[in-house]
C-alpha cells in the first residue's frame, strides 16, 4: 500500500480504494434521534442547543421534542435521549417525576431503539441519571450513556453525550 501511495500520490490512492464494482453501496445517510424532555424551569432546553449541534455535527439527524408539548412517536428514529431536570438538593425532587415516567412510557417503540439520559442539576445530582437509566431499561431500550450537567456550568462534559451515541447507535 505504501508503494502505491508513493507512486500514485494521494489522488491515485483514492482511484484504487474506491469501491466500485464491488456490490456494496457506502453511501451516507444521518442516524435519525430524537431529544426528549421534562422542561420544568427551562434548565433543560439549555443544554439541548448545543447537543443537537454536536449531534449533527457526528452524522445524525436531530428532532427535539418536550414533554410538555404533547404526545411524541418515534417515526423510525434509531435513539432516544431523555432527559430531566434534577431540582433542589435530589432529595425529594428526583427525576424522572412520575409524570414523565408515565409520559416515556407511553411512547410506542422504545424497547426498539437506544436510548441516553441525561439531567441538569442546581446543587447535586443524588441518584438522578441512576433513575433516568432504570426508565430507559424499563421500557426496554438498549441503555447507552448518561451524564449530569451542572445548571452553572452547562459546557463541562457536554461532549460525553454525543460522542457516546456516535460510537454506540447505528
Amino acid at each position: 500500500m505504501l508503494g502505491v501511495l508513493n507512486r500514485c500520490g494521494w489522488e491515485g490512492w483514492l482511484r484504487i480504494a474506491e469501491p466500485e464494482g464491488l456490490g456494496f453501496d457506502l453511501s451516507f445517510s444521518p442516524i435519525p434521534l430524537l431529544i426528549v424532555v421534562d422542561d420544568t424551569r427551562g434548565w433543560c432546553m439549555r443544554v439541548v442547543p448545543k447537543m443537537k449541534s454536536m449531534l449533527e455535527q457526528r452524522g445524525f439527524l436531530v428532532t427535539v421534542h418536550r414533554m410538555q408539548d404533547g404526545p411524541v412517536a418515534l417515526d423510525g428514529h434509531r435513539a432516544v435521549i431523555i432527559g430531566a431536570p434534577t431540582l433542589g438538593a435530589a432529595i425529594r425532587d428526583r427525576p424522572p417525576t412520575d409524570a414523565f415516567a408515565d409520559y416515556v412510557e407511553s411512547i410506542c417503540g422504545l424497547d426498539e431503539v437506544q436510548m441516553g439520559v441525561f439531567t441538569v442539576y442546581a446543587w447535586r445530582t443524588g441518584d438522578a441519571v441512576q433513575r433516568l437509566k432504570g426508565l430507559a431499561l424499563r421500557v426496554g431500550s438498549r441503555f447507552i450513556a448518561g451524564h449530569a450537567y451542572p445548571r452553572f456550568n452547562l459546557d463541562r462534559g457536554a461532549h460525553i453525550l454525543p460522542a457516546e451515541c456516535m460510537v454506540r447507535v447505528r
